[in-house]
């Protein structure tokens, strides 16, 4: 009887059960979801793909160790290295007869008459030299603020030629003169084929007014890496002598793009600077006196960088030029950022002259001193001899030069000196700290 009335019970509910049933698939709409996510995985792709092709070189840079750059060597060419006609005869001592055709070669120089297309195809040549040599050249513009007399601001460009060195395996190094240059707060460079790019001083020898600025390869276009090249730097000491025929090219007429062509007029005057003397090139070209640039070998190499502030007054046009030998030293410091030693004197060498009838001693003769230099707080004088440094003997300029290189700022050093007493000198010892 109970189980009847419970089974009645449970009929009494039976509009309160209910039986689930899966949902059917909708093949529709999964077809369309697995679309949209396979679409959005696609463009991710593409999108991670362009990204990485375009970014690459920055991607790389920003998770990878920079590199060192590389120490430059600066090579000079000499023209002692070649093979000189002489050198090709096994008996230097031995009389040769002259051939007997001399003659014969001689009437043809008398009878043969020069013509204009002569001098013509010299001047082609010596054009040619200067085009190739141009092209490790780059005009470079710095850019300085100004105020007029109203104190109106203006923007100033100054520009000078710059030489092409080499590159660190990331940046191109080019040589300029400093002096208009240092101060700027932009500094473009303009290259063989017209392309521009942002350069940075990397460093500067105040000094000498020599400069190195740097651009990135990176900024350059491909058509600029093939049409530059580095500069041939030549031994000016051994090659350039008076009367050798000069290119000059750059800017020597400080009116843009321009060459000339004369001789070399004089080698032979030195200019003192601190603890470094240079050769003054001098030419008969007639420039400017703000002319800047290069002089070139007739062999095609660079010998001296054009510098108009070391005439003399009588000759502000003459176009005068640094020889690149003294300055080789210099050069490679400023490249590899490397801070010469100084000890602030202007010395020259003790000629004979001086050493018979003025009974001064050999080695650097102490000509002036820089303000507030090592030298001069040490108690180093006008017309003392330099004879060594440390263990050094001192005999001559070069070798002060070439002793001092050997040291770093803020080394202690010993300057043995010939100090004027009267009539005779007396040697004596200073201690000293070297300076940048």
């Amino acid at each position: 009887m109970a189980d009847q009335h419970l089974k009645n019970e449970n009929d009494d509910y039976t509009f309160l059960q209910e039986k689930i049933k899966e949902r059917p698939i909708n093949k529709k709409k999964v077809f369309k979801q697995s679309l949209l996510t396979i679409s959005l995985a696609i463009s991710f792709a593409l999108v991670a793909c362009v990204i990485f092709f375009f970014f690459q070189d920055s991607i790389v840079k920003m998770f990878s160790t920079p590199e060192e750059p590389m120490d430059i060597s600066i090579d000079l060419y000499d023209p002692s290295d070649e093979i000189l006609p002489e050198d090709m005869l096994h008996d230097v001592d031995k009389q040769l007869e002259p051939p007997a055709f001399t003659s014969t070669i001689d009437e043809a120089f008398v009878a043969y008459e020069p013509a204009v297309s002569d001098l013509q195809t010299i001047y082609y040549k010596m054009r040619n030299i200067a085009q190739e040599t141009n092209r490790s050249l780059v005009t470079v513009t710095g850019v300085q603020d100004g105020t007029d007399w109203l104190l109106n601001s203006y923007e100033n460009h100054t520009q000078t030629t710059g030489i092409i060195i080499n590159d660190n395996g990331s940046d191109l190094l080019i040589l300029i003169n400093s002096e208009n240059i240092v101060n700027s707060k932009e500094i473009i460079v303009t290259f063989f084929n017209t392309q521009e790019a942002k350069a940075t001083l990397k460093s500067n020898d105040e000094y000498n007014h020599l400069a190195i600025v740097t651009v990135p390869l990176d900024d350059l276009h491909d058509t600029t890496k093939s049409a530059i090249s580095y500069a041939e730097l030549g031994n000016s000491a051994v090659s350039t002598k008076s009367g050798d025929l000069i290119i000059a090219t750059g800017d020597p007429y400080n009116y843009g793009s321009s060459i000339a062509y004369g001789m070399v007029t004089s080698t032979a005057n030195e200019i003192n600077s601190i603890d470094k003397n240079f050769s003054l090139i001098t030419t008969d070209i007639y420039g400017s006196p703000n002319s800047n640039g290069v002089l070139v070998s007739q062999k095609g190499k660079i010998i001296g960088i054009i510098d108009q502030s070391y005439n003399s007054k009588e000759y502000p046009n003459q176009v005068s030029a640094i020889g690149i030998t003294e300055i080789k030293g210099i050069i490679e410091n400023l490249c590899n950022e490397k801070k010469p030693a100084h000890i602030g004197v202007y010395v020259t060498n003790v000629t004979t002259f001086a050493k018979q009838y003025y009974n001064i001693p050999t080695g650097a003769y102490v000509t002036n001193l820089y303000m507030d230099s090592p030298a001069m707080k040490s108690g180093i004088r006008k017309g003392d001899v330099i004879v060594a440094i440390n263990d050094a003997v001192i005999t001559n300029v070069l070798e002060y030069e070439n002793e001092l290189a050997n040291y770093n700022p803020d080394d202690d050093v010993v300057i043995t000196i010939m100090r004027p007493s009267g009539s005779e000198y007396s040697e004596m010892d200073v201690k000293l700290t070297l300076s940048e």
